[in-house]
């Protein structure tokens, strides 16, 4: 999946690729017909889970996708897919890329943001990479999330142990910031979505990638 998009009156186009395997998202649909559809999905995916299971995963991706469209996402998508650790299992993780605005200095921004997110006794690994589209902040943390349990008729939280990564870009306009999230549940599968994250963070572009001609895929260049 190939994906074009500019943040509506900001100018700052972003080009990026998308594994099959992810079920984007239509962020702008409306929540009752979304809600709908992932429920659909994960019934045709999820065959042993029970109709609370799966509408609470549902409604916790509603919850999740109203933090994310707060923080600039303009792309999310779900990638359902079997589990290497445990064949027998299915493997959850999403992504979601954001564009976001940036004050940052004009001297070496992000190594300033790279201290400012180390934060003393705090478990997150934070690293600067070298990628096609330019230097990239690769955080990585495992955190343990409290959302509301919505079934249970109460004010109930359940806590859930979520493994996430993050590269950051700083655009070439020096007033974005680009933000590959990639976070699971699924910890035993991490290194696979992990390979999944470094690759879309590879085809990350500012600028519109050639396209090869037929001659030229035929020529193997």
């Amino acid at each position: 999946m190939h994906v074009t998009t500019t943040k509506p009156g900001t100018g700052a186009p972003l080009w990026f690729s998308v594994p099959e395997q992810f079920q984007h998202i239509d962020l702008a649909e409306a929540p009752v017909e979304r809600i709908k559809r992932t429920y659909d999905a994960l019934t045709a995916v999820l065959r042993t889970a029970t109709a609370e299971q799966r509408l609470d995963m549902v409604l916790r991706q509603e919850i999740m996708l109203s933090q994310l469209i707060g923080q600039g996402a303009i792309y999310v998508g779900n990638c359902l897919a079997r589990s290497d650790a445990s064949p027998s299992k299915i493997s959850i993780a999403q992504l979601s890329i954001m564009l976001k605005d940036a004050r940052l200095p004009a001297r070496r921004p992000l190594s300033v943001l790279a201290s400012a997110l180390r934060e003393p006794g705090r478990a997150r690994e934070v690293r600067v990479l070298e990628y096609p589209a330019g230097e990239a902040l690769a955080i990585g943390e495992e955190v343990r999330l409290k959302l509301p349990a919505p079934l249970r008729g109460t004010a109930a939280t359940n806590t859930h142990r979520v493994r996430q990564a993050q590269v950051i870009f700083l655009h070439p306009d020096g007033r974005h910031l680009v933000t590959l999230a990639l976070s699971t549940e699924h910890v035993d599968d991490w290194s696979q979505f992990l390979g999944i994250l470094g690759k879309v963070a590879n085809n990350i572009s500012f600028t519109e990638p050639q396209t090869n001609t037929i001659s030229q895929r035929l020529a193997g260049t």
